[in-house]
This record gives structure tokens, sequence and C-alpha cells, in this order.
């Protein structure tokens, strides 16, 4: 049984090193997908195969919301040309967390092979793991540094079989499941014993390239992406920054208080990976400058190139440009 991992990535260089190292305990091959990092990620990636992890590293340099393809294309160039039994499906701040599972991840996934009960994908619950204003920012390797979470949540993420692929369904927005097509009998099961440790706040700093950058993304993709409601969790937080930014970035909450009455929980994680070689010391607010600057370098190039591509954009864009409202 081959199991081989699939993630899309964008400037993580706090966690890459630490993610690739701990997912290499229960995956066979990891298949990366850079989004055109700027602050060291690749670099760490290369390192990491000149190391002797297994790994295929592409890039795409994506400025706009394309979750369905891109899931889909990582899904199946794992089963079509890594072999993949099972497809690991994973952003660089989720770790596997098997301490309640008996016999572990692999075990598992080798028993419903065996069962032949036709599983298409294993839906796997988060447990989110926030930081907390406490915790040692000295400490590099983020799952030793952030050890509270929350409550488990039915929400998480999928490991996909190639079966998905046989059946001709599709890896949705997320990762956080599949569709089949009517009339299929196969099924998709929640295993409520494996869970996935989610460090998707580190720091505040990393907090706003977050939400910057995620609603950025949902409007470069266009309206329609806006109306169906994509990433709407980042349009709030995103539009209080753009209007009113002292009402975060001063905030007493998010400098002193930010998660302590959420992640109560003291659970710290079995890391699986080693010793980091290759992440730098801790520096949240210059990794969020050179992130939020290398975004808006590539959208700023991006419609550089649509003008000089397209004449009707030039034209479009030169209208708005013309055009004098009177406010008063």
């Amino acid at each position: 049984m081959r199991v081989v991992a699939v993630s899309r990535v964008l400037d993580e260089v706090d966690i890459i090193e630490a993610f690739i190292r701990h997912a290499a305990a229960f995956v066979d091959h990891h298949i990366i997908l850079d989004n055109g990092s700027r602050d060291g990620t690749v670099e760490i990636i290369r390192r990491l195969a000149e190391e002797g992890f297994s790994l295929t590293l592409y890039q795409t340099p994506s400025i706009c919301f394309s979750e369905r393809d891109m899931n889909n294309w990582l899904y199946n160039e794992a089963v079509d040309r890594h072999d993949a039994d099972w497809v690991a499906c994973l952003d660089s701040d989720e770790f596997y967390d098997e301490r309640h599972l008996p016999g572990g991840l692999r075990a598992y996934l080798q028993d419903l092979e065996i069962a032949g009960e036709n599983v298409v994908a294993v839906r796997i619950p988060w447990a989110h793991y926030n930081y907390r204003t406490r915790d040692d920012a000295t400490e590099s390797l983020v799952p030793r540094r952030i050890t509270h979470r929350t409550e488990v949540v039915a929400e998480g993420k999928v490991i996909a079989s190639w079966r998905l692929a046989k059946e001709k369904g599709l890896v949705l927005e997320g990762q956080h499941d599949v569709s089949l097509p009517e009339g299929s009998r196969s099924t998709v099961v929640t295993e409520q014993r494996l869970r996935i440790a989610h460090f998707s706040v580190r720091n505040a700093a990393q907090y706003v390239t977050k939400v910057v950058r995620g609603w950025a993304k949902i409007l470069t993709a266009g309206q329609a992406c806006v109306d169906r409601g994509f990433s709407d969790h980042y349009r709030g937080p995103f539009e209080l920054l753009r209007d009113h930014p002292e009402k975060l970035l001063r905030s007493e909450w998010i400098l002193e208080k930010e998660n302590e009455d959420r992640c109560i929980i003291h659970d710290p994680i079995e890391y699986r990976g080693g010793p980091l070689r290759y992440t730098p010391p801790n520096d949240p607010e210059m990794l969020s400058v050179r992130a939020l600057l290398g975004f808006l370098s590539e959208v700023c190039t991006r419609y550089g190139e649509l003008t000089d591509a397209l004449p009707v954009a030039r034209a479009y864009s030169e209208r708005i440009e013309r055009r004098i409202d009177r406010l008063i």
C-alpha cells in the first residue's frame, strides 16, 4: 500500500520543515505545489529533498482562488504518476495525530483496503491549535511552541482513495470532502479516533497576512467567487483592517489575550519529525512584510501583463483611470 501526501503551500517558512518531517512518518511520498513563495519556503523544501526526503515540488504563481482545479490536479498527479493507493490531503499547518487510533494511520488504511467496502475517502476532524500570548516565542518548532487546543471539530480534511478517480469523483474546495456522481455506491467515512492538529494561526502578524492575502485572492478571482461565499471568514477581518486597522492591530485582545479563552486544553501532539535544520529564527513581523509585499508584487505584475497582452484590458483600465466622480 502506497500513501502519497499532496499539499499547496505559500510563504510557510516558519512551519514547512516541521510539516514535511512530520508527514514523512506517515506517507511514502509528498507532492508539494508552491503558489509563489517569497520567504524561503522553496529553499527549505529543496534542502529537505537533498537530505533524502521523497519529495516532488512544483510551482505556480497563483494570485487568485482556484481551489478545486488545483486540488484535483494534485490528486490525479498522486494517483497517475506516483501510484498512490491513498492520497493524504494536507496543508502545511496540518499535522496528523494518531495517538487515539489503535495501530496508527497506515494500519487503518490497510484494513480498509482489505475489507473491500469501497470506501473512497476518509474524513479526519481538526483539532485547532492556535497561538497564545504566553507561548515561548523563541521556540521555532511550532508543535512544541503551540500546545493548547480547542475542542475537536467536525470539519477537517480527507484522505482519498485511488477509487475516487475510478468513480469519477472530485476533491472539493478546501479538501474538506469529496463529491461522487449520482448513483455511486461508494462511501465516505469519518474517523474520529484520528485527528489533524491544525496550527492555522501561529502569531498575530501571520494572522494578518493570512486574512489580507486570503480575501485578496477571492477578490482577484472575480465577483462570482465572492458571491459563492468562498473564504468568507476572511472578509470581516479584512475589511476591518482596511477601514479601521487600529481596532485590530492595537487591540489588547489580539496583542495580549488572543485565544486565552478558546485554546484551554493542554494537549501537545507527538511530533514525529525530529530536529529542525533549516528553519530560520522566529521573526513573524518581518515574515509578514515579506509575504505581503511578495503577493502585492505578483498581483501588480499580473495586472501589467494583462494590460500588455490584451488591448481590451488596457482600454478598460484606461477608461476607469479617466473617470472622475464628484463626491461633494
